[in-house]
C-alpha cells in the first residue's frame, strides 16, 4: 500500500510539526549564507525545494528564511521555490498558502508545486542549490501491512524485519535522489522525528490508538489488519549507515552536522485535560487518519471508511481525557545536514 497525504485539516493542527522550525531555520539561514559564501560569484537566480510541503501552511517560513539570508548578499535575488508532495495532496490549500512568500519579495519569487513522491527525482541533475524536508522523510514509499500494531517500531520481530530492509533501502534512495539534483557544493537539511533508547515522539499515541482500534466493534479482522501507519522513525546509528565513507551516498554527500533536539508548543502542557484530548484528537487524525481511510478503502469491504473510523477517533479521544500522562506533546527530531561534494 502507497503513502497517502494528510487530511484537508493537517493545515490547521499542524502547529506541534511547525515547533521543528523553531530550532530549524536558524540552522537553514547559516546553510544559506553559507552557500551565498561559498560562490565567488553572486548568483542571480536559485532554486530551492522542500520535500513534502502537505498543505502549505509550513512551507512560508522556512522558504523566507533562505531567501533573506540569500538576499543579504545578492539584494535582486531571483528566486525559484519547489514545493513537493504526493499527487493526491490538498495541492488547492498550497496554492492558497504561496502568495505570502511572492508579496514578500515583490513578486521576485515563483513557486512551484511538483505532485509526485520524494521517493522519485524531482528536480533535473544538478539544478538544485539548497533544498530541505520538515516531518516527512520517515515516511516509506510503500508498505505491508501489519497484524500485530499499527507501527513498525512497536510491532512483533518478525513483522519489523521486512520493515527495517525496507526502511533502510527507502532512505539510501532518499539521499541518492537529492544527490542527482543538487549542485555540487550544494546543501541540503533534513529533519523529522527520530528515535533513541528512550522512545520516540507519538509512541503513546501509537498504543492508544492500537487498542482503541482493536476494542472497536466497527472495524473486522481484515479491517483491523489493513491499518498500518507507513513510518520509520530512524536511530542515529540508521540514519549514518548510507553516509558511511566509501559508499554510494557517503562517496556524494559531506556530513555537516547532525543534531538531535527537542521542541513543543509553549503553553500546551498547561490546558485542561477538556481542551487538550479533542486538540490532540484532530493532531493526530489529521495526520494519521488519511493514510486509514485509504487503507480501509482499499479493503474493498462497501462501507464507507469514515463512519467505520469514527468510533475509534471517540474512543482515542476518550482514552486521552482519562489520562493526560499518555499525551504526547513534543516533537523529537533529528536535524542532518549535509553537502553535495
Amino acid at each position: 500500500m502507497s503513502m497517502e497525504p494528510m487530511l484537508y485539516s493537517y493545515n490547521d493542527n499542524s502547529v506541534l510539526q511547525a515547533t521543528c522550525q523553531q530550532i530549524g531555520n536558524p540552522m537553514l539561514e547559516k546553510m544559506a549564507a553559507a552557500y551565498a559564501d561559498q560562490n565567488s560569484r553572486d548568483p542571480k537566480n536559485v532554486r530551492i525545494a522542500e520535500y513534502g510541503c502537505s498543505g502549505g501552511r509550513n512551507s512560508y517560513e522556512p522558504m523566507e528564511t533562505i531567501i533573506a539570508a540569500l538576499r543579504k548578499r545578492t539584494p535582486d535575488l531571483h528566486a525559484e521555490c519547489i514545493l513537493e508532495d504526493l499527487p493526491s495532496n490538498p495541492w488547492s490549500q498550497v496554492m492558497e498558502e504561496y502568495p505570502r512568500l511572492t508579496a514578500n519579495f515583490n513578486g521576485n519569487v515563483q513557486v512551484l508545486c511538483a505532485g509526485n513522491s520524494f521517493y522519485n527525482q524531482i528536480c533535473a541533475d544538478e539544478s538544485l542549490d539548497l533544498a530541505y524536508s520538515y516531518v516527512a522523510a520517515h515516511f516509506l514509499s510503500d508498505s505491508k501491512p501489519l497484524t500485530s500494531h499499527v507501527l513498525m517500531h512497536e510491532a512483533n520481530a518478525a513483522e519489523r524485519v521486512e520493515w527495517e530492509t525496507h526502511a533502510a533501502k527507502d532512505w539510501e534512495n532518499f539521499l541518492l535522489l537529492r544527490a542527482r539534483e543538487l549542485k555540487k557544493g550544494g546543501k541540503i537539511m533534513i529533519s523529522t522525528m527520530s528515535r533513541d533508547d528512550n522512545g520516540y515522539s507519538w509512541k503513546e499515541f501509537s498504543h492508544v490508538f492500537w487498542n482503541c482500534a482493536q476494542r472497536a466493534g466497527s472495524l473486522s479482522k481484515r479491517e483491523l489488519e489493513a491499518l498500518c501507519i507507513p513510518a520509520c522513525l530512524r536511530s542515529e546509528a540508521e540514519l549514518l549507515a548510507p553516509l558511511r565513507p566509501q559508499s554510494a551516498a557517503g562517496d556524494l554527500f559531506k556530513v555537516d552536522s547532525l543534531d538531535f533536539l527537542y521542541s513543543q508548543v509553549d503553553g500546551e502542557r498547561d490546558l485542561d485535560i477538556s481542551v487538550l484530548a479533542p486538540l490532540l484528537r484532530r493532531r493526530v487524525e489529521a495526520v494519521w487518519g488519511g493514510m486509514f481511510l485509504t487503507q480501509l478503502a482499499e479493503s474493498q469491504n462497501g462501507r464507507k471508511p469514515e463512519a467505520v473510523m469514527k468510533d475509534v477517533w471517540d474512543s482515542f479521544e476518550d482514552e486521552l481525557s482519562r489520562d493526560v500522562t499518555r499525551g504526547w506533546l513534543y516533537m523529537q527530531c533529528f536535524y542532518l545536514q549535509l553537502t553535495r561534494k
